[in-house]
């Protein structure tokens, strides 16, 4: 039997490592506050042996305010692999750039936030090619988003995807409808909750009505998430988490 998967060691403070400035062209302050270094490994189970295989090394940082400035990745020898840098306008984020040394320009994901804090609008920006996207949110009085429009780039920003989002009478997300370039419905989901407002029940739905996917949760006395079964359209279970 071989059984593979990912482990991450325990995260650690990292010291202060500094990029060097030629690497990337997005290099802003790095928060010294709290470094966190965290190591990732491949591992492989086979007939009782176990192999581990070195897959990236993690270091996040921080500024005062506890915002995530830089996900830094580098590779087994120590050299920079990727880079996600964060920035911040009033405590929102309002830029998100990557950068891989090899890339002389980051790909680049700028937010609109809105007064209350909403993100109005991203766009996706890549450094190759002629390729991006934009994504417009809109927002009931209340602040819970309504609907969401994907315009891209390649198809010369047009509307190629879209979601609609619905609530019950107590505020939580029971319903989100996935529609396409032509306006057709492409998927359903709804979603049901117990008295303590956690997801009991999961239903996905093609655009004909079907049952796709059913996704039940189960919780413990203390309300604790312990068990996920999953069923498909014949109600038959294949998978538990």
């Amino acid at each position: 039997m071989c059984i593979s998967c990912i482990l991450v060691l325990a995260p650690l403070y990292a010291d202060d490592i500094q990029w060097p400035k030629s690497v990337f062209p997005t290099d802003q302050p790095i928060g010294k506050v709290k470094n966190i270094r965290e190591t990732a490994y491949t591992v492989k189970i086979v007939d009782g042996e176990i192999s581990r295989n070195f897959k990236y090394e993690l270091i996040l940082r921080y500024d005062q305010q506890g915002n995530l400035q830089s996900e830094e990745y580098y590779k087994q020898d120590g050299s920079p692999a990727n880079r996600i840098d964060y920035t911040y306008e009033n405590g929102k984020l309002v830029l998100k750039t990557q950068s891989h040394p090899s890339i002389k320009n980051p790909d680049r994901e700028i937010f609109t936030i809105g007064d209350r804090g909403e993100i109005l609008e991203a766009e996706k920006i890549f450094s190759k090619g002629n390729y991006g996207w934009k994504f417009k949110n809109t927002f009931d009085s209340s602040g819970k988003i309504i609907q969401t429009n994907k315009y891209d780039r390649y198809w010369k920003w047009q509307l190629v995807y879209s979601r609609i989002f619905e609530y019950d009478e107590s505020g939580r997300l029971n319903v989100t409808e996935g529609f396409g370039m032509k306006n057709e419905l492409l998927w359903r989901d709804e979603h049901i909750y117990n008295d303590n407002d956690q997801i009991v029940e999961s239903i996905k739905f093609n655009p004909e009505g079907d049952i796709v996917v059913k996704i039940v949760n189960d919780y413990n006395d203390y309300n604790q998430f312990v068990r996920r079964e999953f069923f498909d359209k014949n109600n038959d279970s294949y998978a538990v988490y």
